[in-house]
């Protein structure tokens, strides 16, 4: 079973591996790239700037070559043009600082509590051309070796835009353009110079930023790999903060929330998808296994006619139309009819019951748990009986194939009671091909049901991913679909363990 787990897992790598190389390549092979749909907006209030769209290409990585692009997409940027990796289990915890040097101090809005902040880093650049980024205006000190090229000394780094040139520096521009160590700027008559650096460059920061490698902690050297003298060094200049997929750094959304982080905005759907999901899931499992098999137990009889054709009928039905369904009954012509009628948005309600409504009927208070539930009903509902209609589909199916089999006969032969036979020989073999379902359904629960989410505007995974393609927010859309693919696949390991304990027979070597 070990050497069974070693191998799975290692396929389960390089399954993910394609996985993500396949959503980020369909996201940027896009006719006008991925961006596209932020640049032909019609709309003045959705319309980004020329300078959004440029910020937000350089937040993609977009100006790399492709192959680098999808690499610091999966594992972040930040150990471009590093020369030091901190080798400790956890990452080093650094002091974040004001622009005097201070630390930096916040306030927990609950508890008043201040607190110190700190940046964890598990790579680290010296202070130098890693940290230099086109735009940025520079103070050059140094030696002109040939028209137009300049050895630099001291350099200060985008010192402040009101403070007066020294007459002693050799040159101010900003910089164009970076290879390693030589540094392309122009001045403000947009001519340009070349400055080359070296290990003897003095480089002057704003507080906070190219700090000096702390003393403390366990660094290893890898200037030789991702350094700017290393073999990775024509990269350097990528150099940044993000830490990528397989670290859990999604970035940060564009359009849903603004500068907020991805990990946050799915924290805030997920225990909303997670709720109906497992409701609907449990109802289905509870409901639909049961009638299935006592479908197959009971092979023509008036339950079995009536559940195979629910069965075909949950098949076939859109989703879309039987939701406007059940909003349409069970809240406009409950109204008409001066019926209790069900909420058919939200999770909660922001405010008192309107009359007549069953939320009024039952006296539930704006966002406790009754208010909750009764909001959660109309969606539970429609997924569960398509839930229902799948799954006692094929519990009868798989049901009917086993009690045809000889052992089947054999243990009635032998005189067993029937309900032995069917729940200790038969049901045990026929959950085989249900578990299959079962366990890709519950790797669904991450990511909600779309449609569904969509018609009640519930507020979960689904009908976040559903917001995030209608408005272009990228970095949504490929968290959640690198977080549903690696669930994918850790359902299918799931599977087959489950396999196991249901089927003796089966074992792995």
């Amino acid at each position: 079973m070990t050497a069974y787990l070693i191998r799975r897992a290692f396929q389960m790598s390089i399954v993910v591996l394609l996985a993500t190389f396949a959503i980020y390549l369909l996201l940027n092979i896009a006719p006008g790239g991925p961006l596209s749909g932020l640049k032909l907006a019609a709309d003045v209030k959705s319309r980004v700037s020329d300078a959004d769209i440029a910020r937000l290409e350089a937040y993609l990585g977009l100006d790399k070559p492709m192959l680098l692009r999808y690499l610091t997409w999966l594992g972040g940027d930040d150990w471009l043009g590093a020369n030091w990796v901190y080798v400790g289990l956890s990452q080093y915890p650094d002091l974040d600082t004001n622009k005097d040097g201070t630390p930096r101090i916040e306030t927990d809005r609950q508890t008043g509590v201040k607190y110190y902040t700190f940046t964890k880093h598990r790579f680290w650049a010296d202070p130098g051309v890693a940290y230099i980024n086109p735009g940025y205006l520079l103070w050059v000190w140094g030696q002109e070796t040939a028209p137009g090229e300049f050895q630099a000394e001291a350099i200060q780094v985008k010192p402040p835009s009101t403070a007066k040139a020294p007459e002693d520096i050799a040159i101010a521009g900003y910089v164009d353009s970076q290879d390693r160590f030589n540094l392309v700027i122009e001045d403000l008559n947009n001519k340009a110079y070349l400055i080359t650096t070296d290990d003897n460059t003095v480089w002057n920061f704003p507080p906070g930023e190219g700090k000096p490698r702390p003393e403390n902690g366990r660094w290893a050297n890898i200037s030789w790999l991702t350094g700017p003298s290393g073999l990775l060094g024509s990269y350097a200049h990528f150099h940044g903060g993000t830490q990528g997929m397989v670290r859990m750094d999604f970035g940060f959304s564009w359009k849903l929330a603004p500068g907020q982080p991805v990990t946050e905005l799915i924290m805030s759907r997920l225990g909303n998808t997670i709720i109906l999901m497992s409701t609907a899931v449990i109802l289905s499992l509870l409901i639909g296994i049961p009638v299935g098999i006592y479908s197959a137990v009971n092979q023509y009889s008036k339950l079995d006619y009536v559940a195979t054709t629910f069965a075909f009928f949950g098949s076939a039905m859109p989703v879309f139309w039987f939701g406007l369904m059940l909003i349409l009954i069970f809240t406009y012509q409950f109204k008409e009819w001066g019926l209790p009628f069900m909420p058919s948005t939200g999770v909660f309600s922001v405010r008192e019951a309107p009359p007549g409504s069953f939320l009024a009927l039952i006296n539930a208070t704006p966002g406790s748990l009754v208010d909750r539930v009764v909001h959660i009903i109309l969606p539970a509902m429609m997924l569960s009986l398509l839930y229902m209609a799948g799954w006692s589909r094929y519990s009868r199916s798989s049901m009917l194939e086993v009690l045809r089999q000889d052992y089947v006969r054999t243990a009635r032969a032998k005189g067993l009671f029937e309900r032995v036979v069917i729940i200790k020989h038969a049901l045990r073999n026929a959950l085989i091909p249900v578990i299959t379902i079962l366990v890709f359904d519950l790797a669904g629960i991450f990511s909600g049901a779309i449609l569904t989410e969509t018609i009640f505007s519930y507020p979960g995974m689904g009908r976040l991913y559903f917001d995030a393609l209608g408005q272009s927010d990228w970095p949504v859309v490929m968290a959640y679909l690198f977080i549903a693919a690696v669930l994918v696949v850790i359902a299918t390991l799931v599977r087959d363990i489950v396999y196991t304990i249901v089927d003796p027979r089966i074992r792995f070597s």
